[in-house]
């Protein structure tokens, strides 16, 4: 019996098989049929990777994957002139060339930055815990009604009551898929609100490049190239778009916004996950 042929053949066979098993696998996991978020043993070892970093989920997470249009935004540039003055602080301060920091007899602050970001101050925060929350939407109508803002298609994101405030975001809708650099942070004491920041998109159109995302378990891993997310508690994620404000954004008036899954955390804090070379990119004709 020639004992080198037969183990070849049995270590032929052995490499194989492995490869059909290979294949099969492979051809399971990426075929049109196979879906992700319906695996649950991928979605429990996603929990336990982020468990690594202390890092809970406690929210159903999104089994939804999206073919969406990139979007072409084209920012409001803040103009530094009377009228503005006037809206948040009265009759007192007067524009000047170069100045983005005014404040008036009452302490109120109004600073211009990037050329696209107001902050409006009324005064330092009050501690103590909120009276009832039950006036807050009513609160903010009101105070955009005050000051003038033009709010059209802009509706409330989330809320985070936290001991001693609150923070309401107001964000931009698109195909009711929020845009989240176009925004209005409401943040409220015990005596209401004491400040507003506020960035607004004026234009939006559909590109013709369009990107088919990963479903939000496949996105969650790349939390973990965060070093700020330790010790974190995760109750909601939601795709919305979103285009990520560098060290040039001072400079930009129009850029594209791409959709991103969105991570929300028990304190309030977000997350995007945004990393473009993720994605499949398509050109529509």
């Amino acid at each position: 019996m020639d004992w080198n042929k037969i183990n070849t053949i049995l270590i032929t066979a052995f490499i194989i098989l492995n490869i059909f098993l290979f294949v099969s696998s492979y051809n399971d996991i990426f075929s049109d049929e196979y879906n992700v978020t319906a695996d649950k043993a991928f979605t429990e070892d996603v929990k336990n990777i982020l468990k690594e970093k202390n890092i809970a989920v406690n929210c159903e997470l999104p089994e939804e994957t999206y073919m969406l249009h990139v979007l072409d935004t084209e920012y409001e540039i803040i103009n530094i002139d009377k009228v503005l003055l006037s809206r948040f602080l009265g009759s007192g301060p007067e524009p000047a060339e170069d100045v983005t920091l005014y404040q008036n007899e009452n302490g109120e602050i109004l600073e211009i930055t990037d050329g696209k970001k107001l902050h409006y101050t009324l005064r330092e925060k009050i501690s103590g815990k909120l009276s009832t929350e039950d006036t807050i939407t009513k609160d903010i109508n009101k105070f955009i009604e005050s000051k003038r803002i033009d709010a059209s298609g802009y509706s409330e994101d989330y809320r985070n009551i936290s001991d001693d405030g609150a923070l309401v975001v107001y964000t931009k809708k698109y195909n009711n898929f929020s845009i989240d650099n176009s925004y209005m942070y409401f943040y409220f004491d015990k005596e209401g609100i004491y400040k507003l920041e506020m960035q607004n998109i004026i234009s939006v159109k559909e590109s013709a490049e369009k990107v088919r995302t990963f479903s939000a378990a496949e996105a969650l891993p790349s939390l973990l190239s965060h070093n700020d997310v330790e010790n974190k508690e995760i109750i909601g994620i939601e795709m919305t778009y979103y285009s990520v404000e560098d060290e040039n954004w001072k400079f930009i008036s129009g850029i594209s916004s791409y959709p991103v899954w969105k991570v929300i955390f028990s304190d309030g804090t977000q997350k995007h996950l945004s990393v473009i070379n993720i994605y499949e990119t398509y050109k529509i004709d």
